[in-house]
């Protein structure tokens, strides 16, 4: 059997009844973290005014929400917009073995399709683990090669996991669901220069790729099929999609153990308003701090030793960024932690970037790479592992590793965590009721006849 041929009898043997409750339950924090990351994420307006208007003017009205407008719009247009702005928020979970983020693509594509096509709560938390099992396994498979040759991961599974969950909603019979997938996979791509050329960061070509997910279900439902050896390529073609993505690649990540171990549950929370690759670095600074009392008067210097894959994306100092453009920028980061022992919203701002003493800090600040990172990648899978060094202006040293930080399985957060986490990062997005309206859906969520009902929710405004 192919690869596709394997992962859709996985995908297509994906049902509520088979999901144990452990699952179930994870699926529904990530849902509501997803939710609450897009409402967040709104809040960035206007900056996706001009994609907003692009959007309108194509699709016209339709049926699906979009987060925080009165408008609604077909579903591929609805998907592709929700799924831009929650990229745009830092908050968004995170896969680390891949640095993707799957909610992005399959939340807004289960919303719309529930709204357009109807899908009650158990047939939503069905579709959502498949089109991370897809995401997650393709990921995993290609990286770490893929992000050191400058592919960005969630816009390159976009098409693949698109089409997965919006094919289980409709539910594609497996000859469909195979070509969906086929489609999928040759539609998927993406360049992280992206995310350091555009100034701000827009995700556009998420939002696009989520939205050849659709046509790739359409596709597949019209009886036009794809290629079955796309991923390890065959005789009509030297190289499928693993050989063309990246250097090195292992086919064991997509066709072992499926059913298993889920890659929902391998997909991190995020309680850091930074990029993926920081998390661990505060998360180690932090352990620093709290463990030896220190303050920022304390300290002489902070060295951040990063994988070589994540060295070679952010070894850049940002002059004249503003605080939304030093997204990436880690002695920022550091700097926040030190300071205020967290980095939010309020902080990551442009006033706090060129604030003298925080740059003061920055300056103390070095990031470099340390290959011994890289080495322990099969072990533990975690291209985000980081060694952070502190030396105090009285001559101590302080080292902490960290291969995970809090949110992600290892540190699992809890329904409590994530509760709080949504009320705390929606409070200027939508009324406290309204909030509390999302916990209470979500947390019923296998009980309710149409998940279409989160629509009407996610358009209020505070």
């Amino acid at each position: 059997m192919t690869l596709t041929e394997d992962l859709t009898s996985a995908i297509v043997a994906f049902e509520y009844d088979n999901l144990s409750a452990q699952v179930v339950a994870d699926t529904k924090l990530h849902i509501l973290d997803g939710i609450g990351v897009g409402l967040n994420g709104s809040l960035l307006e206007p900056l996706f005014d001009p994609m907003m208007e692009i959007v309108q003017r194509w699709g016209g009205e339709g049926a699906c929400s979009v987060y925080r407008r009165d408008f609604t719009l077909p579903a591929r247009y609805a998907a592709f917009i929700n799924s831009v702005v929650m990229i745009s928020c830092p908050y968004q979970e995170t896969h680390r073995a891949s640095v993707g983020h799957p909610y992005d693509v399959v939340l807004p594509t289960a919303l719309a399709i529930s709204e357009e096509h109807g899908a009650s709560g158990k047939e939503v938390i069905a579709a959502v683990v498949a089109g991370y099992e897809a995401f997650v396994r393709l990921a995993t498979a290609i990286n770490p090669s893929a992000l050191d040759r400058g592919i960005q991961t969630t816009g390159t599974m976009a098409p693949l996991s698109a089409a997965v969950t919006y094919g289980k909603l409709i539910g594609l019979d497996p000859d469909q669901m195979r070509h969906a997938i086929n489609h999928g996979v040759h539609f998927g791509g993406g360049s992280l220069v992206e995310a350091h050329g555009a100034k701000p960061y827009f995700g556009v070509m998420v939002g696009t790729n989520t939205e050849k997910g659709f046509f790739a279900v359409e596709l597949a439902k019209a009886g036009v099929v794809g290629a079955d050896t796309i991923l390890e390529g065959g005789a009509t073609c030297d190289k499928g999609f693993l050989q063309a993505y990246s250097d090195k690649y292992d086919e064991s990540l997509i066709r072992d153990g499926l059913g298993e171990r889920l890659g929902i549950q391998d997909t991190g929370f995020s309680f850091h308003y930074v990029a993926s690759f920081s998390r661990t670095p505060i998360d180690a600074l932090l352990d620093i701090v709290n463990e030896n009392g220190l303050t920022p008067d304390d300290v002489e210097s902070v060295t951040v030793k990063l994988t070589h894959v994540l060295h070679n994306f952010v070894n850049r100092r940002i002059e004249g960024a503003t605080g939304r453009q030093a997204h990436y920028y880690i002695p920022f980061h550091m700097a926040l932690t030190l300071m205020f022992g967290a980095v939010d919203m309020e902080t990551l701002t442009s006033e706090y970037f060129e604030r003298d003493d925080i740059r003061a800090l920055m300056d103390r600040v070095t990031v470099t790479e340390d290959l011994s990172l890289d080495a322990d990648f099969e072990r533990n899978k975690a291209i985000t592992a980081v060694i952070v060094e502190v030396q105090t202006k009285d001559g101590r040293q302080f080292s902490k590793r960290r291969d995970n930080w809090r949110g992600d399985p290892e540190f699992p957060a809890t329904k409590e965590d994530i509760e709080q986490k949504f009320r705390r990062i929606t409070k200027k997005a939508i009324p406290a009721d309204v909030a509390e309206q999302i916990i209470e859906l979500v947390d019923g969520l296998e009980t309710l006849e149409s998940f279409g009902e989160l629509g009407k929710l996610i358009q209020i405004r505070a």
